[in-house]
Formats: C-alpha cells, structure tokens, sequence
C-alpha cells in the first residue's frame, strides 16, 4: 500500500467519507482555473498517483481514466479568465472550489484540500500544505484539474494558434510574451496579469494602453514596484467594494498593508494628501473590513497613502 493511500485511510477512519480537493491553473496569462473534487473507492491505490507536477503529461495522462473509472464521484469546478480579471485570484479560487463542492453528487464527510486555507467555503474541510504529495485522493483530484486544463488550453490553441497554447498552456514563456508585445492579447488573456497590467490601462482590451496619459495609474503601477523592492508582495489592486475602492492590498510576513495612492508633479504634497479627508478615510477602512471578511483574514493590518512624486514613493501613515 502506498504512503498517500494509508494517509487517506487515517482521515477515513477519522471522518468517514473523504473527498480530495486541488486546482490547476492560478499562474497563467490566459485560460481558466480548473478545481476538482474526487471520492475515490476506500480500496483504490495506485503507486504512481502523487502530485501531478512531479508527473509527466503522459503519466497523468494514463492516471486520469484509471482514476474516473475507479472513483465514487468525480466533480469540477471552472473560473473562466474574465471572472477572474473581475474578481482577482482569492475570489476565484474560493469559487472554483465551492462549484467543484457543489456539483459533487456524492456528500463527503471532509474535503481534504491543497494549500493554505481558503475562507468562505461552507463544507468542513482540511487544508494540507503539500497536500497533493501526502493524500491520494489530493493527488487524484490535482491529476484531472490539471489534465482539464490542458484540454482546454489545447482546444483553445485551434482558435488561436498564433499563441502556442499547446505548448505553454497559457503560462507566460518568454515566446508567449513575445507574442503578446507583437499581437497583443486574445480574450482568454487574463488582462489583470502582468505584463498585460502593465501594457493597458485596465482590465478591458478596448481601452488605450498604458503609453497614453493616465498619471493615476502609472502611480500606482510606481507605488506597487516601490513596495515590492521593500519585500512586499501584492495581494490585490484596484480592489472593489460596496464600501469603495483600495488602490493597493499588499502582504509582508505576518501584515497587510492597505495602501490609497496619490500622486503630484508640482510639489504639490501637502495639496495631494489633503484630498485623503474623514469621509474617504472611512470608504477606505469599510473597503478593508470588507476584504478582512470576504477572505477570512483575521491577522494585522495597517492603513496608509503613498505619495508618489518626481523623487521618489513616499509612505505615510493613515490614522
């Protein structure tokens, strides 16, 4: 018996019926992410089944039968690319993961799922990290998100076969982006990703890229490099809610950083940091209460401006 077949079997005789949980897809520049639910028979093993990025395409190829014909109940969950660039990458794979729950026509006991946790899915769950090299029925569900997607990208590549999707399946190779620099993007293209963020002014192709005037965004674009030097990463820009809009949501060690950035090319500071007043500071600290609740995030955070000017980004504290 293998190592992930008996670490099933603990959580079974635990919990009862255990369902494997994994997504493929979160680090394209095109296409859809793909999570998958599986139940697989208390008696299937198999010793070549383990995390599907240790396997080759061949390999999970042969796997993603052996697994469907063996399994209780198989389920997918999809995010196409504009959700994603509407929403940003928490709120899609919380989603994918609640319509791969949903669609699951068996009940399970406990989902067993990769990864960090994931707030706001409503099933009980585990969350594992490496889970899809320690669970079998991890494995399971990782090897057919994965071979979906490829399908898809695969599919994709006869619409638009100047992209190389057969090759790359919608990451940004160095050929893919080639492409993009000559011909632009397709509407798989996750236009919220770099460097199609960087190439146009906003998540919509038919809007004027980047080299056309807009100092608000080239700030913010400033401003999120600035802190990405200080060992900060973004979590999230533009960020939308009920409450208004958070510029730049940023992540470093254990914090979040909420961030309003303004801008000036006149010296004029003072002027720049006057128009962050009560009624926006209270838009901007409902706007992170609303993202604190849609992710789960429970952890320490700070609220501040960056004041982007000819010299340099400048932080300052918001009370």
């Amino acid at each position: 018996m293998s190592e992930l077949y008996l670490f099933d079997q603990r959580y079974r005789s635990e919990y009862g019926v255990i369902a494997g949980l994994d997504e493929a897809g979160r680090g394209p520049l095109a296409g859809p992410l793909v999570a998958c639910a599986v139940i697989l028979s208390p008696d299937f093993d198999n010793d070549i089944l383990t995390d599907s990025k240790k396997l080759t395409d061949k390999s999970r190829r042969r796997l993603k039968p052996a697994i469907e014909d063996s399994a209780e109940a198989v389920s997918l969950g999809i995010v196409t690319s504009s959700e994603i660039d509407r929403n940003r990458m928490t709120w899609a794979v919380r989603t994918s993961f609640r319509r791969a729950m949903t669609a699951l026509h068996r009940v399970a006991d406990v989902f067993l799922i990769d990864g960090n946790s994931v707030a706001g899915l409503d099933a009980p769950s585990r969350f594992l990290v490496k889970g899809d090299s320690k669970s079998l029925s991890i494995a399971a569900a990782s090897v057919i998100a994965k071979v979906t997607r490829d399908d898809i990208m695969l599919k994709a590549h006869e619409e638009f076969p100047e992209y190389g999707f057969d090759r790359h399946k919608g990451y940004g190779t160095a050929a893919h982006i080639d492409v993009l620099k000559r011909t632009g993007p397709c509407p798989l293209h996750r236009m919220s990703f770099a460097p199609l963020s960087n190439m146009y002014q906003t998540g919509q192709m038919s809007l004027f890229p980047l080299d056309a005037p807009n100092p608000g965004r080239a700030a913010e674009i400033k401003a999120a490099r600035h802190y990405e030097n200080l060992g900060f990463r973004v979590l999230e820009r533009n960020w939308r809610s009920s409450s208004g809009e958070i510029d730049l949501i940023l992540e470093n060690g254990d914090t979040v950083l909420f961030v309003e950035v303004k801008s000036t090319l006149t010296g004029g500071e003072k002027q720049a940091l006057q128009r962050i007043d009560e009624k926006k500071l209270t838009r901007l600290r409902n706007a992170a209460a609303e993202w604190m609740t849609e992710t789960g995030y429970q952890g320490d955070c700070t609220l501040e401006a960056a004041l982007v000017t000819p010299d340099g980004t400048f932080r300052i504290p918001l009370r």
